[in-house]
């Protein structure tokens, strides 16, 4: 705050707040970003087909933050987060992280598989 906003405040008999250490601020911590529900991380150069998105939502009840999707390369960079159901789509690196992995396009197999796995990773006890 400039020397004149000061004033002004004070005159205006408002409260001032004066940073002792303003060079701090842009290092403050920041909040640890919310862990999703189900992480689902696509190989590189992959796109998730938008049904599958849709019926995920759906069918788990799921809200938009609660179901996260990353491309491979995103994730690594990312140090790889985690979430409660880890997903892994066409993936080209280790796959041992993820609780299901599957190749796009889902083959009926696939996708009875992936929807068993869902179930018992979601609605487990």
């Amino acid at each position: 705050m400039t020397p004149l906003q000061a004033q002004l405040r004070q005159l205006l008999k408002l409260p001032t707040w004066r940073c002792a250490h303003p060079e701090r601020l842009p290092h403050a911590p920041a909040p640890p970003p919310e862990m999703a529900e189900v992480l689902l991380v696509t190989g590189q150069g992959k796109l998730l087909p938008p049904l599958l998105g849709t019926d995920l939502m759906q069918a788990l009840s799921l809200n938009e933050t609660q179901l996260q999707v990353m491309d491979e390369a995103a994730w690594l960079a990312a140090g790889m987060p985690a979430a409660k159901a880890m997903l892994g789509l066409s993936l080209t690196g280790d796959t041992t992280a993820f609780h299901w992995h599957g190749s796009l396009p889902l083959t009926p197999s696939h996708k009875r598989e992936l929807w068993s796995r869902l179930c018992s990773l979601c609605f487990a006890h």
